[in-house]
């Protein structure tokens, strides 16, 4: 070693020594770790950056008695492969306190949109979040599309417009149970906007959620949870909102190439009130449910004037090979199930859950023309989680379209539609 670097190096040892300052060079550099998360995930200190995203195949079988409303044109029957979803995102923390996530979506058309985008400050017991997310929302909806039982969410959730926009939350949380508002613009976060539009359509929510029995062993989970949500939801008042982008309730179809032709509304706002409960014994489980709509007449829109819609689902689970689904009491949701024994190992072959749906959507009040109408649908899931962060889902549903107008052909005839989807997904 030279002399001068010799002389250098010892008078900042000396230096650190005397100022205490030793410490702080060692946490300067402290080690960065890598561990797995479904991806590698790089930790320092409370720092972390991870690299998300998910990947869905569909295969859709579609059967469908009408094509439209007034049951003209080429049916929707057929076969078609596609991209559910491709996303991919980062998320992590900046300290122990300050976290972000980051996610678009590949899968739209060839074009890129946002899923996920937001800042949080999360604290020991509440957490303020800023940007695109769906935080405060009906059960349904808060729980991942990674996680859910189905291949596709309830007409319920669907027709409400429920899922990630941008806007300020608000979430808190006990031992069992959370509650949390936001206040958040009714457009996603990719819709093309202009100040000339004047105020955007915007909505207010809240939900709690409330465990009281609640208790996760190696063996399996037992759960009640309860859960309440309301919803105001207004079109705004700029040149560009009124008459021309008024609200609707369209539940979507059970699978992604599938058209429910059962949309209804033009109003300018409504409140949703929703309730909700889950039950989880061991390998059974259970959960439902219910909401209603308010809405508010449009001046000079094609809606009759205020009605009223009713929708809920009841879902039924059992998993021969005895996994529970996973439960976070934090913000009452259900996250990905772990298989007890992966496929190879011990004989195993990973998690399967069976599964059954009906749900019902009321949208026959008068006011709301000549669409209105009660669409319902039965269906079976089975479902195959060969190892973490793997899954195929086989779904088979059939959708009963009512419309209250008498059948006209050539105006509006009621519709039946059989889908069968099969899904193959992976996530990191």
């Amino acid at each position: 070693m030279k002399k001068t670097h010799a002389i250098t190096t010892a008078a900042l040892a000396a230096l650190a020594s005397a100022t205490g300052m030793v410490a702080s060079v060692t946490n300067a550099s402290a080690d960065v770790t890598t561990r797995w998360n479904g991806a590698p995930e790089t930790r320092e200190e409370d720092r972390r950056f991870h690299v998300n995203g998910r990947f869905m195949y569909d295969l859709a079988f579609t059967d469908a008695d009408c094509a439209n409303t007034a049951c003209t044109g080429v049916n929707e029957s057929g076969v078609r492969g596609y991209a559910r979803r491709a996303f991919l995102g980062v998320d992590g923390r900046l300290t122990e306190h300050w976290r972000y996530n980051a996610k678009f979506d590949f899968s739209i058309g060839g074009s890129v949109n946002v899923d996920d985008m937001y800042l949080e400050y999360a604290g020991d017991t509440s957490s303020w979040l800023f940007g695109n997310h769906n935080a405060i929302s009906p059960m349904e909806d808060r729980d991942s599309s990674l996680n859910i039982p189905f291949n596709e969410r309830s007409f319920l959730i669907t027709a409400g417009g429920f899922g990630k926009r941008p806007g300020v939350g608000f979430l808190t949380n006990g031992g069992n149970w959370s509650w949390g508002a936001a206040l958040q613009g009714a457009d996603s976060l990719s819709t093309g906007d202009t100040a000339a539009n004047g105020q955007e359509a915007y909505f207010g929510i809240s939900r709690f959620t409330w465990a009281p029995i609640y208790q996760s062993t190696p063996e399996g989970t037992t759960l009640l949870h309860l859960g309440v949500t309301g919803r105001y939801r207004d079109i705004g008042d700029g040149a560009g909102n009124v008459f021309n982008n008024t609200l609707s309730l369209s539940p979507s179809g059970l699978s992604n190439r599938q058209s429910n032709n059962a949309a209804v509304g033009a109003f300018e706002s409504d409140t949703y009130l929703g309730f909700e409960a889950a039950f989880q014994l061991g390998a059974f489980g259970a959960e439902a449910e219910y909401g209603h709509f308010s809405t508010s007449d449009a001046p000079g829109g094609s809606q009759l004037g205020d009605a009223d819609a009713d929708g809920y689902y009841i879902d039924l689970f059992w998993s021969p090979t005895g996994e529970s689904r996973s439960y976070k009491a934090s913000d009452g949701s259900f996250g990905s199930i772990r298989p007890r024994r992966t496929l190879g190992s011990d004989g195993g072959i990973g998690h399967v859950m069976l599964s059954a749906r009906y749900e019902n959507m009321d949208l026959s009040d008068a006011n709301f023309g000549a669409n209105r109408n009660e669409t319902s649908a039965v269906t079976l899931g089975a479902t195959w989680v060969p190892v973490e962060h793997v899954k195929f889902q086989l779904n088979y549903s059939q959708t009963e379209i009512d419309y209250v107008t008498p059948d006209v052909p050539g105006t509006r005839v009621d519709n039946e539609i059989d889908a069968v989807t099969l899904r193959t997904q992976f996530d990191w």
